[in-house]
């Protein structure tokens, strides 16, 4: 038998599952612990992480504390070392006067986030790369939001619209400093 403390959790999972008697078929385990079977299929291809608590119904089906260990350490590490981005796109059309205008987005791990949500670092780095960002009362929700501005004419780029701009940045910045996105422990 193979070490799977040494494998990475997605070919450790994939490992134990295929040498369990009772759950050698990602449908099977998908039964018996009440996840999908797509959600199976991401773990193991290395796509996503299940939660603690998916991992324990996982490991207590597939019997296996080894690959709970394994999977435990990767999804802490995965809660404090997010992988954060800075999005800027600096041909962006103002929907009102059709200027060109900088426009940022953050990603956390894959997800966009509106500026927001941004700390003082990121907001810093992206005022120095030009884009005018304000503090604006949005008139679906009459909630203030910090949005993109035109510096042309003042419109903004509310957060409904912001999904606009999503994976069209002209450059990406990883941000290193990461401690205020770490999540609390489930």
């Amino acid at each position: 038998m193979k070490n799977i403390l040494e494998m990475k959790f997605s070919d450790a999972m994939m490992y134990v599952r295929k040498k369990c008697k009772g759950c050698s078929s990602r449908s099977i385990l998908a039964a018996r612990t009440k996840i999908s079977s797509w959600q199976i299929a991401a773990f193991e291809k290395g796509e996503i992480l299940p939660t603690l608590k998916e991992l324990a119904l996982i490991c207590e089906e597939l019997d296996s504390l080894q690959l709970k260990e394994i999977g435990e350490r990767e999804i802490e590490y995965k809660r404090t070392h997010p992988d954060v981005k800075i999005c800027f796109a600096d041909n962006t059309t103002c929907w009102k006067c059709g200027q060109k205008m900088c426009s940022v987005y953050g990603l956390i791990d894959g997800s966009p986030m509106s500026p927001d949500f941004f700390s003082d670092s990121m907001l810093k780095i992206s005022r120095e790369k030009g884009v005018l960002l304000e503090d604006r009362v949005s008139g679906v929700t009459g909630e203030t939001h910090l949005v993109n501005v035109c510096p042309h004419c003042g419109a903004f780029i509310g957060e409904f619209y912001l999904h606009d701009l999503w994976y069209g940045e002209t450059e990406t910045i990883q941000v290193d400093d990461v401690a205020e996105f770490i999540r609390e422990r489930e």
